[in-house]
């Protein structure tokens, strides 16, 4: 049902290697000349052959049918002058005789859903092979399930095809889906148009392909009872980066079974993954990201669970890195802040992040003082200033009717130490402001 025809580079270069020079010596016309493609392709696959030297061309052998629902993987080889094989299929230029019958990449043709006969031809360097397709509306009569193993332990994955039979006698690729009839909670098609099972739990699980016929029936194979081994006999949970996370970071984790025969595999796509408190985690596959954490740190337990075993992982949820503070007063002021005797002054810190968020009112950590040295003598039972940032005059400092008083207010934040906190850029996290108290 098919026709190939191999060339050889002998008419155009030297057997042993293929010479760039010589390529683009014969200039475009002689390119244009082997067949499409177009220049640029045809210099790239040139250079390609001499690489691997590449001296002819020739497609693997296949039955020649496609059906008009489905595909048919063409393969191109290359051979050298000692006959060892290279797969062509993403470096030469595929062409259709009739464009209207589907399309093709990479020697995968996908037919446009209607019956006819094309040819398909391979173009590398010079060389050119064609193959003739016959893409068919046979109609699909039974499909078989095979196995690629007998059975799969639990919390892995396990492989099956599925031969789709037509009423002329071939089998032919065909799109179909996979589907579980019974032990549904054991395991799952994640893409139901591939034939990859991944397992959650032992036990039996039933399995079925099923595919249209060109009536738009529903054709199913037989059942096929697919045992699951109990076999996992503990997990382990571990992070890519350090527990103590903050806002908006992420970090991969990565979850390994450990088998009766000692053996281990990786199997985190296969479990569950879980945090408590959840609203301070955020889980996507195998990649976490911190979320809704406090500045004195949010636990987190973090659980990955498959075949009955499951792996802990104890974080620490931060706020954000700050890269800055900020004194204001109560209304959001910095400027000529000023208070009266007998009254107060509401202080607060507003907080700059890394990502340049800011929380208006940053508390943790914070210590308030005024600097003696940069403020006008003072009685400190008269004026005093909490660690909540509330600073209070008394009344009783009978302050000259134009006379005013300058202090100095700083705020630092430290850490569990007591020391000042720095910022990325190793500058300390302080801050002051000059307050008037006025008669």
């Amino acid at each position: 049902m098919r026709s190939k025809s191999p060339l050889t580079l002998a008419t155009l270069i030297n057997t042993k290697r293929i010479s760039l020079a010589i390529v683009l010596a014969l200039g475009s016309g002689a390119l244009i000349s082997c067949g499409g493609g177009g220049d640029s392709a045809r210099v790239a696959q040139t250079v390609d052959a001499s690489k691997n030297g590449v001296t002819r061309i020739e497609l693997e052998d296949n039955e020649g049918y496609a059906h008009f629902k489905g595909t048919l993987q063409l393969n191109l080889n290359g051979r050298n002058s000692e006959n060892a094989l290279t797969n062509l299929n993403s470096k030469a230029s595929w062409k259709l005789s009739d464009t209207s019958l589907g399309s093709i990449r990479n020697g995968l043709f996908t037919a446009a859903g209607k019956p006819g006969e094309l040819i398909v031809t391979a173009e590398y360097a010079g060389l050119s092979t064609t193959q003739n397709i016959i893409v068919s509306d046979a109609n699909l009569i039974s499909i078989s399930v095979t196995p690629a193993n007998s059975s799969v332990d639990e919390c892995k994955n396990a492989s099956f095809t599925a031969n789709a039979l037509f009423d002329n006698g071939l089998t032919l690729e065909y799109p179909l889906t996979w589907a579980i009839t019974e032990g549904a909670t054991l395991a799952s098609f994640n893409d139901d148009t591939k034939g990859e099972l991944s397992t959650k739990n032992s036990g039996t699980v039933s399995i079925v392909a099923r595919g249209k016929n060109n009536s738009d029936e529903t054709i199913s194979s037989p059942v096929l009872n697919f045992p699951i081994n109990d076999s996992l006999v503990s997990v382990a949970l571990r992070s890519d980066k350090t527990l103590n996370m903050r806002e908006g970071e992420s970090a991969t984790v990565t979850l390994t079974g450990t088998y009766n025969d000692n053996s281990t595999a990786v199997i985190t796509s296969n479990s569950n993954l879980t945090a408590a408190p959840s609203a301070s985690l955020t889980i996507e596959g195998a990649k976490i990201t911190a979320k809704n954490g406090s500045y004195a740190g949010t636990d987190v337990v973090l659980t990955g669970s498959c075949g009955g075993q499951s792996g802990e992982l104890d974080l620490v949820i931060l706020k954000k890195q700050i890269k800055s503070i900020e004194i204001k007063n109560s209304n959001g002021g910095t400027d000529n802040l000023s208070v009266t005797e007998g009254g107060n002054l509401d202080l607060n810190i507003t907080a700059t992040f890394a990502d340049d968020s800011t929380d208006s009112n940053y508390d943790y950590k914070v210590n308030w003082s005024i600097v003696d040295s940069k403020s006008d003598d003072f009685d400190d039972d008269l004026i005093t200033l909490d660690q909540t940032g509330k600073l209070t005059i008394s009344g009783d400092l009978n302050l000259a009717l134009n006379q005013q008083l300058k202090l100095v207010v700083r705020a630092e934040v430290r850490d569990e130490n007591d020391k000042v906190v720095t910022n990325a850029q190793g500058q300390q996290l302080v801050d002051e402001i000059n307050i008037v108290v006025r008669p």
